[in-house]
C-alpha cells in the first residue's frame, strides 16, 4: 500500500500522511512528490494507493489547488485529518536576518507578523514545500527556512525561533488534510459520522440561485458545513462570469436523502 505525500521528508504532509497510513495499514509505503500536482498525479495514475492533500488551513483557509485537482481528476476523498501546526525559524549556521527566507508561500503567510517584525529586511523566497526550504538552505549553504521542527534538525539547521506562526482569537494553527483515491474507499467506521464534498456547476443563472441551492440542501434535511465559491472550470454558456460552489455536507453519498437531494439539484440547475 503506497501513499504520495508533499515532500521531501519531514513536511507536515508527511505527518500526516503517516497518521492516516497508521489507519490503513501497518505496512504503508510513503512516496514524496514535488508538488501538489504531483500528488495527485501519483494517485491518479497508480503510483500510489492513496494521496494525502492539504485542503483548509485555520490562517489561509481554503487550498482551493486541492479541490480542484480533485475535481478535474475525478478522485475519490476518503478521510479527513486535521493537524495543528507548529511553524519555526532555522538559519544555515552564520547566516543573518538579512538573508532570504524559504518556505511553502502558504506557510510564510502564516508567519507574517514574526518574519515582518524580527527580519523586515530579509527577501521571502516560495518553494515547493516547508521542507524543500529547508533542504534548499542546506544545499546553499545559507538563508533562514520556515519549516517544521523536524525538518529543521534532518537538515542540519540551527534552530533559531519557535512557534512563529500568527495567532488569531487565541486559536493555535491546523490544517485539514484529505485522504484521496482513485476507487471509492471506506476508511472510518459509520459511527464517526460522515462528510461528502459536491462540486456544483449551475448551467442557468437566476436571481437567489444560491440560496435555492442551500434550500434544497436544508429540505432534504443535511447539515451543509461550508460553501466555497470559485469560477467556473467547465465551460457555462451564460451571460456572466459563471461560478461553481464547492460545498461541505454532512452526510455519507449512499445516503438515501443525500442521492435524492442531488437528484433534485441537478434538475433545478440543468437548462430547460
Amino acid at each position: 500500500m503506497k501513499i504520495a505525500y508533499l515532500g521531501p521528508e519531514r513536511t507536515n504532509t508527511e505527518r500526516a500522511a503517516r497518521e492516516l497510513g497508521s489507519g490503513i495499514s501497518p505496512e504503508c509505503e510513503y512516496l514524496p512528490c514535488v508538488a501538489i500536482q504531483g500528488v495527485a498525479d501519483a494517485v491518479r495514475n497508480g503510483a500510489a494507493d492513496f494521496a494525502v492533500m492539504p485542503c483548509y488551513n485555520f490562517l489561509e483557509g481554503l487550498v482551493q489547488q486541492t479541490l480542484d485537482l480533485i475535481y478535474e481528476h475525478r478522485l475519490f476523498i476518503c478521510g479527513l485529518h486535521r493537524l495543528p501546526i507548529t511553524h519555526c525559524l532555522g538559519a544555515y549556521p552564520g547566516s543573518s536576518g538579512n538573508d532570504e527566507v524559504y518556505s511553502i508561500s502558504v506557510a510564510l503567510g502564516q508567519c507574517t507578523e514574526f518574519l515582518s517584525s524580527e527580519y523586515p529586511l530579509a527577501r521571502q523566497i516560495p518553494v515547493s514545500s516547508t521542507a524543500e526550504g529547508a533542504r534548499v538552505v542546506a544545499e546553499r549553504k545559507r538563508g533562514l527556512a520556515v519549516a517544521p521542527r523536524e525538518a529543521l534538525e534532518f537538515f542540519g539547521l540551527d534552530l533559531v525561533a519557535e512557534d512563529i506562526g500568527n495567532r488569531r482569537h487565541g486559536r493555535q494553527n491546523f490544517t485539514d488534510f484529505y485522504l484521496v483515491s482513485a476507487k471509492p474507499h471506506v476508511q472510518y467506521d459509520p459511527a464517526c459520522g460522515y462528510s461528502t464534498m459536491v462540486a456544483i456547476t449551475p448551467h442557468v443563472d437566476r436571481s437567489g440561485l444560491l440560496a435555492q441551492i442551500l434550500q434544497h440542501v436544508a429540505f432534504f434535511g443535511i447539515n451543509n458545513a461550508k460553501i466555497h465559491s470559485r469560477p467556473a472550470i467547465d465551460f457555462v454558456d451564460i451571460d456572466i462570469d459563471p461560478q461553481m460552489f464547492y460545498l461541505e455536507m454532512m452526510t455519507h453519498q449512499t445516503s438515501p436523502d443525500f442521492v435524492k437531494c442531488v437528484e433534485s439539484l441537478t434538475y433545478a440547475l440543468t437548462p430547460k
